[in-house]
């Protein structure tokens, strides 16, 4: 989400609007009878700030659920294959955590965090006050810093106000609370969840207390349930009623430039809203193919063009539906840097110069006889154009396919993919290498891939639901897996295999089939364990004994490594 600073910009003055009765009929049509009816006893009395301009600057926000991963393995719930590159041994001071996230979140070009509270789960001071009390020492000195607000989800209008004065409560005089002008900025999931009726109450007795508050809200346009359409109508009631509006759909893709549209007609600001693909590893969950890094960078343009005020990554760090952007051990950084970069260009600002970093991102799996995805990246920050170009690679380091090479300029992202069928036999497994070269052919990087297993269409190991999942790795941020671990003896059981590093690392797991199946989080050595039978909410995510099984280290500086694949073939 975005967010203005606690301190008032000058540059930027927000657009006061009197929402009268009369007012009201204009912005919500056929609504404004109902609306104005709600209004008690002076419905002129509302100064709301509102208008499309109404957001100050080019802020950069990010909506996270607080709730993150367990600091420990629990065996009754695990969170599925991605874990956070913060994730630290038990025991680990939690304002640590905190400082590690908002660290991260900065180095991604946020200027923001919006963190969710849930009526009857939490109070309006919970999880913000600690991000706040982080964030706060970045506004010394008149410095611009980081930003904090409250996302509400509430079904009661007793439930909203709550949670909205607590957390106003909560942020009075800390410096990184979000405000326009001297309003808080109050993030809301699921508006339509109350009636324009509460909703109207409930911004009037803030009011009568003095409380100003600046409401963006999600409108819960449900497009994936709707023809991957945005229904207007199903929102019109809600108009006037918000200073401005944010995108939180698994398909927003398909609806962005028409809800921005719609913000624009009803003088409501748009604060943007992409994802970088969708997965809630549920049968019946909700898919969107990330297509490696190709959602994620068009939704940026996408999202830019569409004239947001405000632009808005959903999410930081939901890896249950896998929609993170924060650096993780299946992506490590990739998401985090390319949101960086288009942050910059998003608030136009020039990045750092660099040397150009290569990414290469494949497939975690693929079918016996189907297309492979592979994309080499790259992110020039360097002063001249480069070259990039991507191959697939036998385990005998044959080469299967390669894409022609791909001009990137001097400041600019920009990929090779190959998207294409390979020869390669079931129990066995390929590499995607990216190759990074400058103008006179000069290579730069060349980075080999985490291993894609080939799995028979019909072979009951396959991930279920068998959706094209992906594991990604930067030039600058990718070792070889014997650098970090010793090699286990030549006639370990795979079964029960058990692994050392070299020295401490920052995690040692072993995944089986894709999933967890044994974790060290600040130790040397971890053991193959059974694999987990669901992961939280209860999603099904069950796998046999036989299939591939595949080592990940992670090195204290976040360089990640993957071992050969192990592949049983029969049930032990």
């Amino acid at each position: 989400m975005r967010m203005q600073s606690s301190v008032r910009d000058e540059r930027a003055p927000s657009r006061g609007v009197s929402v009268t009765r009369r007012g009201l009929f204009v912005l919500t049509g056929s609504a404004a009878v109902l609306l104005a009816a709600s209004c008690g006893e002076d419905p002129d009395r509302t100064t709301w700030t509102r208008g499309a301009d109404s957001l100050p600057d080019r802020q950069v926000w990010a909506h996270m659920v607080p709730q993150g991963l367990p600091l420990s393995e629990d065996p009754q719930t695990h969170y599925g294959s991605e874990r956070p590159l913060f994730l630290a041994p038990a025991g680990t001071p939690y304002p640590q955590l905190v400082q590690s996230q908002l660290d991260q979140a900065r180095a991604a070009g946020l200027t923001g965090m919006q963190i969710l509270l849930l009526e009857d789960v939490n109070s309006g001071d919970d999880f913000v006050t600690d991000w706040m009390a982080a964030a706060d020492p970045t506004w010394q000195d008149g410095a611009r810093g980081f930003a904090v607000a409250a996302c509400v989800q509430a079904t009661s209008r007793s439930g909203a106000e709550s949670l909205i004065r607590e957390y106003v409560a909560a942020a009075k005089d800390r410096p990184s609370a979000a405000r326009i002008d001297d309003a808080l900025v109050v993030w809301v999931y699921d508006a339509r969840a109350l009636s324009p009726d509460d909703w109207l109450a409930c911004r009037r007795g803030l009011e009568r207390d003095g409380i100003a508050v600046y409401i963006v809200a999600e409108l819960r346009t449900a497009a994936s349930q709707n023809d991957n359409a945005f229904d207007a109508a199903a929102v019109d009631l809600y108009a006037g009623l918000f200073e401005a509006v944010w995108l939180f759909d698994d398909h927003d893709f398909m609806i962005l430039p028409d809800v921005a549209r719609w913000a624009r007609e009803h003088d409501t600001a748009f604060a943007g809203g992409i994802l970088p693909g969708y997965n809630r590893e549920t049968t019946n969950g909700g898919y969107v193919d990330a297509r490696a890094t190709e959602l994620w960078r068009s939704q940026w343009q996408l999202q830019r063009d569409a004239g947001a005020g405000w632009a808005t990554a959903v999410t930081w760090n939901d890896v249950v539906e896998r929609t993170a952007v924060q650096p993780t051990t299946d992506w490590g950084t990739t998401r985090a840097d390319l949101t960086a970069h288009y942050a910059a260009q998003f608030r136009g600002e020039t990045p750092p110069t660099r040397d150009p970093v290569g990414y290469v991102t494949s497939p975690q799996f693929v079918l016996e006889g189907r297309n492979v995805l592979a994309e080499g990246l790259v992110i020039n920050h360097g002063a001249e154009p480069v070259r990039v170009r991507v191959r697939v690679i036998a385990r005998d380091e044959r080469e299967l396919a390669s894409s022609d090479p791909v001009t990137v300029a001097a400041g600019e992202a920009g990929a090779a993919v190959l998207d294409r069928g390979i020869e390669a036999d079931a129990g066995s497994w390929v590499y995607a290498v990216v190759d990074v070269t400058d103008g006179t052919g000069r290579r730069l990087s060349s980075t080999r891939g985490a291993p894609v297993v080939v799995y028979a269409p019909e072979d009951p190991a396959v991930p279920q639901p068998a959706r094209r999942t992906y594991y990604s790795l930067a030039s600058d941020r990718s070792a070889a897996f014997t650098d970090l671990v010793a090699p286990p003896p030549r006639d370990a059981d795979a079964r029960s295999l058990r692994l050392t590093a070299r020295e401490p690392v920052r995690s040692l797991e072993v995944l089986h089939n894709t999933w967890p199946a044994g974790l060290a989080v600040g130790q040397q050595d971890v053991a193959y364990e059974d694999p987990p039978q669901s992961i939280v909410g209860g999603q099904d995510v069950t796998t046999p004994a036989h299939g591939f099984t595949v080592a990940r280290a992670v090195a204290q500086d976040g360089t990640i490594a993957y071992s050969t694949p192990v592949y049983r073939r029969d049930d032990p």
